[in-house]
């Protein structure tokens, strides 16, 4: 009993510093990519990154081998959760600012839980629609505070980034991928980011800024925490949870993405994000309390006697 609550405890603590780390990454790589385009930047990330999981992954399970079997998925969640979410992502980012691009991206779990009840890969139970629509309705003041349709060619590139960082996670969680978390994780960065080397140096060589050391320090951020450990996190995560709360839990992102911008670039922080602030969490709170679904069920059968 006490080792299972240990476990638990492990991937709800893993699960909550995965949010925070990817709270902050949407500021702290807008800094970075004043002076670093954003295809550059990635690969800059990704490829010490891409070693360090493999070193970590070995370490662990003595072998850093895919099955011939898995192949097939590795190489789908390499080009959705890396190549093209990252591409989608990062320029978000510098279109309509890391809250922005941070509030349209986190329309993931609601595809990602359309996507899990069309596949029947899950049941959509009475908690999870209800938190799911408080959450959608946090995000959707959030993006009426932001004036998100002030850029349309933007606001459809980091809301594509969101339908495919879904896409990807549901094949995280169905592929039928066994192999080590870390060695997945690594190898998916090298694969994900293959594709952009070439455009990188083709667009980007011209266009660096004066690298300064906040900048050479969020690079360092990023390689440790915004991919070796958030990319390790996440399948560990989804190995332990149903998609829909792990989905659910990660809506926080979008509220604490704007409340880091406040704290750091002074910006406003308004009632609708309050608001956005409120429903969200209550969003959470509900779809990670049993008893609460219990008595929804209740009232449910009480009011077709």
């Amino acid at each position: 009993m006490g080792l299972v609550f240990s476990k638990q405890f492990v991937t709800v603590f893993l699960l909550i510093i995965l949010v925070l780390v990817w709270s902050s990454v949407w500021s702290l790589f807008r800094i970075a990519m004043e002076a670093i385009p954003p295809l550059s930047f990635r690969v800059i990330i990704g490829l010490p990154a891409f070693l360090l999981l493999l070193i970590l992954g070995y370490k662990k399970v003595k072998t850093v081998k895919i099955p011939k079997n898995n192949i097939k998925s590795l190489l789908l969640i390499s080009f959705f959760n890396v190549t093209l979410w990252q591409i989608l992502m990062l320029y978000g980012i510098t279109m309509l600012g890391g809250g922005r691009a941070a509030v349209l991206t986190y329309t993931m779990p609601v595809w990602a839980t359309i996507f899990a009840a069309i596949f029947r890969y899950e049941k959509i139970n009475f908690s999870i629609i209800v938190s799911l629509i408080l959450g959608m309705i946090g995000i959707f003041f959030l993006s009426i505070e932001i004036n998100i349709f002030e850029n349309i060619f933007g606001f459809l590139i980091t809301l594509s980034a969101g339908l495919s960082w879904a896409i990807g996670t549901m094949i995280v969680k169905y592929g039928g991928i066994k192999s080590d978390g870390l060695v997945v994780a690594g190898w998916q960065q090298l694969i994900g980011i293959i594709p952009i080397i070439p455009f990188a140096l083709y667009y980007d060589l011209n266009n660096f800024g004066d690298i300064e050391l906040k900048h050479v320090l969020i690079i360092f951020y990023g390689i440790f925490f915004s991919s070796a450990y958030t990319y390790w996190a996440y399948f560990t995560v989804l190995q332990k949870f149903s998609v829909n709360i792990t989905s659910i839990s990660v809506m926080t992102v979008p509220v604490l993405a704007v409340l880091i911008d406040y704290l750091l670039i002074d910006f406003p922080f308004s009632t609708l994000d309050l608001l956005a602030l409120i429903f969200i969490i209550s969003g959470i709170y509900i779809a990670a309390t049993k008893p609460f679904n219990k008595r929804l069920k209740n009232i449910i059968k009480l009011s077709k006697r």
